[in-house]
């Protein structure tokens, strides 16, 4: 009897312990996660700055019908999976050469170029040190995405688009393990009121 109440124990124990790990302990076999701390966007036309983006459409300069893209930047960290375990060394760095937006509504229309715009693919250079953080600058709605379906069809109508952009970077670590990580920002396609 005592000897099946140690097993049980034992058994909840292990149980207990390999819930606690979590999800990020057991990706990949490198001893560090990327991770993508925030993201915010910088409107073209504006020049405003902040945790979603207001992306015009079409902006007049000087009477002139023009077409202006948007930035992004997100902090990407490097964080220890086992917070407890050895100092980060110059291998552990993830030097980050991709990234890829995808776009979605809540609704579900998400057929890219008729409800979303297309997919964008690009590439950055960073690298984050192990236990550090890395500003990356992306290009995010290109002007070419402001002349195609379903954005094209905005310029001087009051429908606006609300979605959610999904961005993954992607790079190795200095032993070319493969890392990537996500994030999320709003944006909402319409044809603003232009500034001053």
């Amino acid at each position: 009897m005592q000897r099946q109440i140690l097993g049980v124990t034992l058994l909840a124990a292990g149980a207990a312990a390999a819930a606690g790990c979590g999800e990020m302990a057991r990706q990949g076999n490198s001893a560090y996660q990327l991770t993508v701390r925030s993201i915010s966007a910088t409107s073209g036309a504006t020049g405003d700055s902040g945790a979603f983006l207001n992306s015009d459409v079409e902006t007049f300069v000087d009477n002139v019908a023009t077409v202006f893209s948007d930035t992004g930047t997100a902090t990407v960290a490097l964080i220890a999976k086992n917070p407890t375990g050895p100092a980060p060394t110059p291998l552990n760095a993830v030097t980050i050469n991709r990234y890829r937006i995808t776009f979605r509504r809540s609704d579900g229309r998400n057929t890219p170029g008729v409800d979303v715009p297309q997919p964008v693919e690009g590439a950055v250079t960073a690298t984050v040190q192990g236990g550090g953080t890395a500003d990356v600058a992306f290009d995010f709605i290109r002007h070419v995405a402001k002349q195609e379906p379903p954005l094209r069809p905005l310029r001087r109508t009051a429908v606006m688009i609300t979605t959610v952009a999904d961005v993954t970077f992607f790079g190795r670590d200095q032993t070319g393990r493969d890392a990537s990580a996500s994030g999320s920002i709003g944006v909402t396609f319409g044809d603003f009121g232009d500034p001053n």
